[in-house]
């Protein structure tokens, strides 16, 4: 086989492979191997999920407000029977080459006021196929729900759960990113936090990504061996 050797032995070129003997202590961290660690230990505490429902809740106390601004759940039931219809009237006109225009009354979200604050647009959500979700919506001055109201109640006890959730999420990024800034390589990292190992990507394993690939050939062509071809 041909192959070039070391004294030491630690490192040879191989012909049909990639350097050899690199372990764990040549693998430096990078910035992106650092990025990837860092979001594995928020998938991992599952502060991701946690925030995905706080998102459904915001989505349905959305949903419940419409009802509750329309009237009820007849009177919601009524306004998008009226909605579905004047929707497929345009369509027909406009099939017969009638020129037509009608507002669209249909909103992806809805303006809410509570206990006097205006906190703004608040989305329906996504339906099964992960569109956003499109509903006759009730105008702002509908919209206006008192200190007392469910809706205000729910609406507080949901940003106070959020608000802790991105402040959990912020203190493991910034523990996260003090260890891995402490340490330059892999093997270091895994030595002060040996859990940190189930955090690491895939490449971290694989000492091949380390450097590139160099056939026996080429290294003596660089070289200028051997010298009597020179």
């Amino acid at each position: 086989m041909n192959y070039l050797e070391f004294p030491d032995g630690s490192l040879f070129w191989q012909q049909s492979t990639y350097l050899r003997g690199i372990n764990m202590s040549s693998i430096r961290l990078t910035t992106r191997m650092k990025e990837e660690i860092a979001r594995n230990a928020l998938i991992k505490s599952g502060v991701f999920t946690e925030l995905e429902e706080v998102t459904k809740l915001k989505n349905q106390l959305a949903l419940d407000a419409r009802v509750i601004a329309f009237g009820g759940k007849k009177k919601t039931e009524e306004v998008d029977q009226l909605s579905s219809k004047l929707v497929a009237i345009s369509e027909e006109l406009e099939k017969m080459g009638c020129s037509f225009y009608s507002y669209d009354v249909r909103s992806t979200s809805i303006y809410l006021t509570v206990s006097g604050r205006r906190v703004g647009w608040h989305s329906y959500g996504k339906d099964g196929n992960g569109e956003d979700i499109l509903l006759p919506t009730p105008t702002k001055d509908k919209c206006m729900f008192d200190a007392e109201h469910e809706i205000t109640k729910r609406f507080d006890e949901i940003c106070a759960l959020q608000q802790k959730l991105e402040a959990k999420k912020k203190d493991i990024e910034s523990n996260v990113w003090a260890a891995l800034n402490s340490v330059t390589t892999v093997k270091r990292l895994i030595e002060v936090w040996p859990e940190s190992k189930e955090l690491l990507p895939k490449e971290a394993d694989k000492a091949s990504t380390a450097l590139p690939a160099l056939r026996v050939e080429d290294l003596n062509k660089m070289i200028g061996l051997p010298s009597e071809a020179a």
